[in-house]
């Protein structure tokens, strides 16, 4: 059996035996040094986790929701997709209380606390945000999908997007 690989100058296939793995050699075509890796056993790999059906149903849940958040936001307030000309209250709703709740400033005030340690405050963050019913989890539904999570302040986006989960989880 033989090792396979590309040349990275020339792009050409080459074969090289498999005591040349860990080596380096040159391209018999362009006349490259590089470096040729070692053969890969069977040993050496490492078998993918089998996919989890729940899982795969909550995320396509998530993204249909997320779709459908988009859709009614785009309606609800004639959204063209240029987000440079959007309202500045965007995230601004009324709960069933007919109180106008600013939904991102809420999230981003449930973020920074939670960031702070602020828990108390974090908790009073969330039972406003759950008086606002399903808006406020489709807008944290719609934050937590996006590629990128909001920037707020400097949390890290990997901190904002655990604490968009966790948010999720309480508002669900």
């Amino acid at each position: 059996m033989s090792i396979e690989l590309h040349c990275p100058s020339c792009q050409k296939l080459i074969r090289a035996p498999d005591d040349a793995g860990g080596k380096h050699g040159k391209c018999p075509s362009c006349k490259q040094t590089l470096y040729i890796p070692t053969p890969v056993s069977d040993d050496d790999i490492i078998p993918l986790a089998p996919l989890d059906s729940e899982d795969e149903q909550r995320a396509e849940k998530l993204h249909e929701s997320a779709v459908y958040f988009a859709k009614v936001v785009s309606e609800q307030e004639g959204d063209t997709g240029d987000t440079e000309s959007a309202p500045a209250g965007r995230g601004a709703r009324a709960s069933a209380a007919g109180e106008v709740v600013d939904l991102g400033a809420l999230v981003t005030k449930f973020v920074v606390m939670m960031k702070e340690s602020n828990l108390e405050e974090a908790e009073r963050v969330v039972a406003r945000l759950q008086k606002a019913g399903v808006r406020a989890r489709d807008h944290v539904e719609g934050l937590f999908l996006d590629q990128m999570p909001p920037k707020i302040k400097d949390v890290p986006p990997q901190l904002v997007k655990g604490f968009l989960k966790a948010l999720l989880d309480r508002l669900s």
